[in-house]
Protein backbone atom coordinates (compact mmCIF):
# COMPACT_ATOMS: atom_id res chain seq x y z
CA UNK A 1 0.00 0.00 0.00
CA UNK A 2 2.94 2.29 0.67
CA UNK A 3 3.98 2.23 -2.99
CA UNK A 4 0.44 3.06 -4.13
CA UNK A 5 0.11 5.92 -1.65
CA UNK A 6 3.43 7.42 -2.73
CA UNK A 7 2.32 7.17 -6.34
CA UNK A 8 -0.86 9.08 -5.56
CA UNK A 9 1.07 11.82 -3.78
CA UNK A 10 3.66 12.32 -6.53
CA UNK A 11 1.29 12.02 -9.48
CA UNK A 12 0.30 15.70 -9.71
CA UNK A 13 3.95 16.78 -9.53
CA UNK A 14 4.80 14.34 -12.28
CA UNK A 15 2.06 15.58 -14.58
CA UNK A 16 3.07 19.20 -14.05
CA UNK A 17 6.65 18.47 -15.11
CA UNK A 18 5.67 16.14 -17.93
CA UNK A 19 3.34 18.63 -19.57
CA UNK A 20 6.16 21.12 -19.90
CA UNK A 21 7.53 18.91 -22.66
CA UNK A 22 5.80 18.40 -26.02
CA UNK A 23 4.13 15.06 -26.78
CA UNK A 24 6.63 14.25 -29.54
CA UNK A 25 9.59 14.74 -27.25
CA UNK A 26 7.95 12.68 -24.51
CA UNK A 27 7.80 9.70 -26.86
CA UNK A 28 11.46 10.06 -27.86
CA UNK A 29 13.69 7.08 -27.08
CA UNK A 30 16.55 8.15 -24.82
CA UNK A 31 18.10 4.87 -23.66
CA UNK A 32 17.86 1.21 -24.64
CA UNK A 33 18.89 -1.35 -22.01
CA UNK A 34 19.22 -4.87 -23.41
CA UNK A 35 16.52 -4.02 -25.94
CA UNK A 36 14.15 -2.35 -23.44
CA UNK A 37 13.34 1.31 -24.05
CA UNK A 38 13.51 4.28 -21.70
CA UNK A 39 11.65 7.27 -23.12
CA UNK A 40 11.74 10.98 -22.37
CA UNK A 41 8.40 10.45 -20.62
CA UNK A 42 9.96 7.85 -18.29
CA UNK A 43 12.80 10.22 -17.43
CA UNK A 44 10.56 13.22 -16.77
CA UNK A 45 8.31 11.16 -14.54
CA UNK A 46 11.31 9.79 -12.65
CA UNK A 47 12.75 13.22 -11.83
CA UNK A 48 9.47 15.10 -11.24
CA UNK A 49 9.72 15.19 -7.46
CA UNK A 50 13.44 16.05 -7.48
CA UNK A 51 12.71 18.86 -9.92
CA UNK A 52 9.99 20.27 -7.69
CA UNK A 53 12.27 20.20 -4.64
CA UNK A 54 15.11 21.85 -6.59
CA UNK A 55 12.83 24.63 -7.84
CA UNK A 56 11.70 25.39 -4.29
CA UNK A 57 15.24 25.24 -2.92
CA UNK A 58 17.24 27.05 -5.63
CA UNK A 59 14.69 29.19 -7.50
CA UNK A 60 14.44 29.30 -11.29
CA UNK A 61 18.01 30.54 -11.88
CA UNK A 62 19.67 28.08 -9.51
CA UNK A 63 17.46 25.27 -10.80
CA UNK A 64 18.76 25.72 -14.34
CA UNK A 65 22.25 24.86 -13.07
CA UNK A 66 20.96 21.78 -11.24
CA UNK A 67 18.58 20.46 -13.90
CA UNK A 68 21.19 18.59 -15.96
CA UNK A 69 22.51 16.89 -12.82
CA UNK A 70 18.98 15.89 -11.78
CA UNK A 71 18.24 14.50 -15.25
CA UNK A 72 21.53 12.58 -15.35
CA UNK A 73 20.86 11.03 -11.94
CA UNK A 74 17.32 10.15 -12.99
CA UNK A 75 18.50 8.42 -16.14
CA UNK A 76 21.05 6.36 -14.22
CA UNK A 77 18.40 5.36 -11.69
CA UNK A 78 16.12 4.19 -14.49
CA UNK A 79 18.94 2.22 -16.11
CA UNK A 80 19.75 0.58 -12.79
CA UNK A 81 16.11 -0.37 -12.30
CA UNK A 82 15.89 -1.86 -15.80
CA UNK A 83 19.00 -3.93 -15.10
CA UNK A 84 17.71 -5.13 -11.74
CA UNK A 85 14.26 -6.00 -13.08
CA UNK A 86 15.73 -7.90 -16.02
CA UNK A 87 18.03 -9.85 -13.73
CA UNK A 88 15.21 -10.53 -11.27
CA UNK A 89 12.90 -11.86 -13.96
CA UNK A 90 15.66 -14.12 -15.23
CA UNK A 91 16.61 -15.48 -11.80
CA UNK A 92 13.46 -15.38 -9.68
CA UNK A 93 10.86 -16.38 -12.23
CA UNK A 94 12.99 -19.37 -13.19
CA UNK A 95 12.31 -20.73 -9.70
CA UNK A 96 8.65 -21.90 -9.55
CA UNK A 97 8.54 -21.68 -5.76
CA UNK A 98 9.82 -18.09 -5.69
CA UNK A 99 7.59 -17.11 -8.62
CA UNK A 100 4.54 -18.43 -6.74
CA UNK A 101 5.58 -16.57 -3.60
CA UNK A 102 5.85 -13.29 -5.57
CA UNK A 103 2.32 -13.75 -6.94
CA UNK A 104 0.93 -14.46 -3.46
CA UNK A 105 2.61 -11.39 -2.02
CA UNK A 106 1.33 -9.31 -4.91
CA UNK A 107 -2.24 -10.55 -4.44
CA UNK A 108 -2.03 -9.88 -0.70
CA UNK A 109 -0.81 -6.35 -1.30
CA UNK A 110 -3.56 -5.54 -3.79
CA UNK A 111 -6.19 -7.08 -1.50
CA UNK A 112 -4.90 -4.92 1.35
CA UNK A 113 -5.15 -1.82 -0.83
CA UNK A 114 -8.73 -2.72 -1.76
CA UNK A 115 -9.66 -3.24 1.90
CA UNK A 116 -8.12 0.13 2.80
CA UNK A 117 -10.49 1.99 0.47
CA UNK A 118 -13.51 -0.26 1.08
CA UNK A 119 -14.20 -2.17 -2.12
CA UNK A 120 -12.83 -3.11 -5.54
CA UNK A 121 -15.12 -0.51 -7.12
CA UNK A 122 -13.83 2.26 -4.84
CA UNK A 123 -10.25 1.12 -5.43
CA UNK A 124 -10.60 1.46 -9.21
CA UNK A 125 -12.57 4.70 -8.89
CA UNK A 126 -9.80 6.23 -6.75
CA UNK A 127 -7.15 5.03 -9.20
CA UNK A 128 -9.12 6.54 -12.10
CA UNK A 129 -9.45 9.90 -10.32
CA UNK A 130 -5.70 9.97 -9.75
CA UNK A 131 -4.98 9.06 -13.38
CA UNK A 132 -3.39 5.74 -12.38
CA UNK A 133 -3.74 2.57 -14.43
CA UNK A 134 -4.25 -0.20 -11.81
CA UNK A 135 -2.95 -2.92 -14.11
CA UNK A 136 0.19 -0.94 -14.86
CA UNK A 137 0.63 -0.18 -11.19
CA UNK A 138 0.27 -3.88 -10.39
CA UNK A 139 3.00 -4.66 -12.93
CA UNK A 140 5.28 -2.03 -11.36
CA UNK A 141 4.65 -3.50 -7.92
CA UNK A 142 5.52 -6.95 -9.20
CA UNK A 143 8.80 -5.55 -10.47
CA UNK A 144 9.43 -4.03 -7.01
CA UNK A 145 8.88 -7.42 -5.36
CA UNK A 146 11.12 -9.14 -7.88
CA UNK A 147 13.91 -6.63 -7.32
CA UNK A 148 13.51 -6.95 -3.56
CA UNK A 149 14.00 -10.71 -3.87
CA UNK A 150 17.32 -10.51 -5.71
CA UNK A 151 18.48 -7.66 -3.48
CA UNK A 152 17.84 -9.88 -0.48
CA UNK A 153 20.02 -12.63 -1.91
CA UNK A 154 22.77 -10.50 -3.43
CA UNK A 155 22.96 -7.42 -1.21
CA UNK A 156 21.13 -7.61 2.12
CA UNK A 157 22.48 -11.01 3.12
CA UNK A 158 26.02 -9.90 2.39
CA UNK A 159 25.84 -7.06 4.88
CA UNK A 160 27.23 -7.97 8.29
CA UNK A 161 27.41 -5.32 11.01
CA UNK A 162 29.24 -6.86 13.97
CA UNK A 163 28.72 -5.73 17.59
CA UNK A 164 32.44 -4.93 17.74
CA UNK A 165 32.14 -2.57 14.78
CA UNK A 166 29.15 -0.82 16.36
CA UNK A 167 31.00 -0.31 19.64
CA UNK A 168 34.13 0.92 17.86
CA UNK A 169 32.09 3.48 15.95
CA UNK A 170 30.53 4.71 19.19
CA UNK A 171 33.92 5.04 20.87
CA UNK A 172 35.37 6.96 17.91
CA UNK A 173 32.34 9.24 17.38
CA UNK A 174 30.91 9.77 20.85
CA UNK A 175 30.48 13.48 20.14
CA UNK A 176 27.86 12.63 17.50
CA UNK A 177 25.59 11.31 20.25
CA UNK A 178 25.63 14.40 22.43
CA UNK A 179 22.22 16.05 22.57
CA UNK A 180 22.14 19.75 23.38
CA UNK A 181 20.06 20.97 26.27
CA UNK A 182 16.95 23.05 25.67
CA UNK A 183 14.36 25.10 27.50
CA UNK A 184 10.95 26.58 26.87
CA UNK A 185 9.43 29.54 28.65
CA UNK A 186 6.61 32.05 28.79
CA UNK A 187 7.39 35.71 28.31
CA UNK A 188 5.77 39.04 29.10
CA UNK A 189 7.12 42.21 27.49
CA UNK A 190 5.98 45.62 28.62
CA UNK A 191 7.27 48.02 25.95
CA UNK A 192 8.42 51.49 26.97
CA UNK A 193 6.67 52.93 23.92
CA UNK A 194 3.27 51.91 25.30
CA UNK A 195 3.66 54.04 28.44
CA UNK A 196 4.05 57.77 28.92
CA UNK A 197 7.13 57.37 31.13
CA UNK A 198 9.61 54.61 31.96
CA UNK A 199 8.56 54.93 35.59
CA UNK A 200 4.98 54.10 34.62
CA UNK A 201 6.20 51.06 32.66
CA UNK A 202 8.28 49.89 35.63
CA UNK A 203 5.32 50.29 37.97
CA UNK A 204 3.16 48.18 35.64
CA UNK A 205 5.85 45.48 35.49
CA UNK A 206 6.16 45.41 39.28
CA UNK A 207 2.40 45.09 39.61
CA UNK A 208 2.31 42.14 37.20
CA UNK A 209 5.21 40.43 38.95
CA UNK A 210 3.40 40.84 42.29
CA UNK A 211 0.23 39.32 40.85
CA UNK A 212 2.22 36.37 39.49
CA UNK A 213 3.74 35.75 42.92
CA UNK A 214 0.24 35.83 44.37
CA UNK A 215 -0.72 32.96 42.10
CA UNK A 216 -2.31 34.49 39.01
CA UNK A 217 -1.77 32.56 35.81
CA UNK A 218 1.24 33.71 33.76
CA UNK A 219 -0.55 32.75 30.56
CA UNK A 220 -3.57 34.95 31.30
CA UNK A 221 -1.46 37.99 32.20
CA UNK A 222 0.71 37.52 29.11
CA UNK A 223 -2.36 37.53 26.87
CA UNK A 224 -3.66 40.68 28.55
CA UNK A 225 -0.52 42.80 28.98
CA UNK A 226 2.37 41.49 26.88
CA UNK A 227 3.33 43.16 23.61
CA UNK A 228 5.94 40.53 22.73
CA UNK A 229 5.74 37.75 20.13
CA UNK A 230 3.36 34.87 20.92
CA UNK A 231 1.42 36.98 23.42
CA UNK A 232 -1.81 35.54 22.00
CA UNK A 233 -0.45 32.12 23.00
CA UNK A 234 0.19 33.21 26.55
CA UNK A 235 3.73 34.29 25.72
CA UNK A 236 4.82 30.69 25.11
CA UNK A 237 8.17 30.10 23.43
CA UNK A 238 8.60 26.42 22.59
CA UNK A 239 12.14 25.02 22.69
CA UNK A 240 12.45 24.98 18.88
CA UNK A 241 11.65 28.72 18.76
CA UNK A 242 13.90 29.82 21.62
CA UNK A 243 16.88 29.91 19.25
CA UNK A 244 15.26 32.97 17.64
CA UNK A 245 14.96 34.81 20.95
CA UNK A 246 17.57 37.33 22.08
CA UNK A 247 20.50 35.30 23.35
CA UNK A 248 21.52 37.86 25.97
CA UNK A 249 18.11 37.62 27.61
CA UNK A 250 18.03 33.83 27.42
CA UNK A 251 21.43 33.77 29.15
CA UNK A 252 19.97 35.74 32.07
CA UNK A 253 17.29 33.10 32.72
CA UNK A 254 19.29 29.99 31.86
CA UNK A 255 19.88 29.11 35.52
CA UNK A 256 16.22 29.26 36.54
CA UNK A 257 14.37 26.04 37.36
CA UNK A 258 11.16 24.71 35.86
CA UNK A 259 8.19 26.73 37.09
CA UNK A 260 10.37 29.55 38.40
CA UNK A 261 9.51 33.17 37.56
CA UNK A 262 12.30 35.62 36.78
CA UNK A 263 12.74 39.06 38.28
CA UNK A 264 12.05 42.02 36.00
CA UNK A 265 14.74 42.13 33.31
CA UNK A 266 15.35 45.33 31.36
CA UNK A 267 16.27 45.76 27.72
CA UNK A 268 16.21 48.64 25.27
CA UNK A 269 12.62 47.69 24.37
CA UNK A 270 11.14 47.50 27.82
CA UNK A 271 10.68 45.27 30.85
CA UNK A 272 10.65 41.47 30.55
CA UNK A 273 9.28 38.80 32.88
CA UNK A 274 9.82 35.09 32.22
CA UNK A 275 8.46 31.82 33.55
CA UNK A 276 10.40 28.65 32.80
CA UNK A 277 8.15 25.93 31.37
CA UNK A 278 10.59 23.09 30.76
CA UNK A 279 14.32 22.46 31.04
CA UNK A 280 15.96 19.55 29.21
CA UNK A 281 19.56 18.99 30.22
CA UNK A 282 22.21 18.21 27.64
CA UNK A 283 23.24 14.58 27.57
CA UNK A 284 25.40 12.08 25.76
CA UNK A 285 23.58 8.91 24.77
CA UNK A 286 25.00 5.76 26.30
CA UNK A 287 26.19 2.96 24.05
CA UNK A 288 23.00 1.03 24.83
CA UNK A 289 20.90 4.03 23.79
CA UNK A 290 22.89 4.70 20.61
CA UNK A 291 23.62 1.23 19.28
CA UNK A 292 20.44 0.79 17.21
CA UNK A 293 20.99 4.18 15.58
CA UNK A 294 24.60 3.23 14.81
CA UNK A 295 23.61 -0.18 13.45
CA UNK A 296 21.03 1.37 11.10
CA UNK A 297 23.47 4.03 9.92
CA UNK A 298 26.23 1.47 9.23
CA UNK A 299 23.73 -0.79 7.48
CA UNK A 300 22.66 2.04 5.16
CA UNK A 301 26.28 2.79 4.32
CA UNK A 302 27.00 -0.86 3.56
CA UNK A 303 23.80 -1.17 1.53
CA UNK A 304 24.82 1.69 -0.77
CA UNK A 305 28.27 0.15 -1.21
CA UNK A 306 27.05 -3.44 -1.82
CA UNK A 307 24.29 -2.31 -4.16
CA UNK A 308 26.78 -0.34 -6.23
CA UNK A 309 29.11 -3.35 -6.41
CA UNK A 310 26.25 -5.63 -7.46
CA UNK A 311 25.08 -3.26 -10.19
CA UNK A 312 28.62 -2.83 -11.50
CA UNK A 313 28.85 -6.60 -11.79
CA UNK A 314 25.53 -6.81 -13.65
CA UNK A 315 26.39 -3.93 -15.99
CA UNK A 316 29.33 -5.91 -17.42
CA UNK A 317 26.82 -8.11 -19.26
CA UNK A 318 24.37 -5.37 -20.26
CA UNK A 319 24.18 -3.52 -23.58
CA UNK A 320 23.24 0.13 -23.00
CA UNK A 321 22.60 2.49 -25.93
CA UNK A 322 22.07 6.17 -25.22
CA UNK A 323 20.35 8.70 -27.48
CA UNK A 324 20.72 12.09 -25.80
Amino acid sequence: MKVLRLSLVFFVLQLFYLYQTSADNLNAVRVIVNGEIITEFDIRRQVAKAVQIAREKYGDVGFQRKESEILSNGIEELIDRKILVQEAKKVVLADPEKAEMIEKNLDAFVQGAVEDVGSVYEFYELAHKQGINPLKKRAELKEDLLVEEIMRDNVYRKIVISPRRIRRYYQEHTDEFTREGSLSFRHILLMFSKYETKEEAKSAAEDILSRLKDGEEFEDLAKEYSRGPHSDEGGLWESDKVKDFRKDLVAKISNLKEGEISPIIDSSFGHHIFKIEEVVSSQTLSFQQAQNEIRNMLFREEFVKKRKEYLEKLRKNVVIKRYY
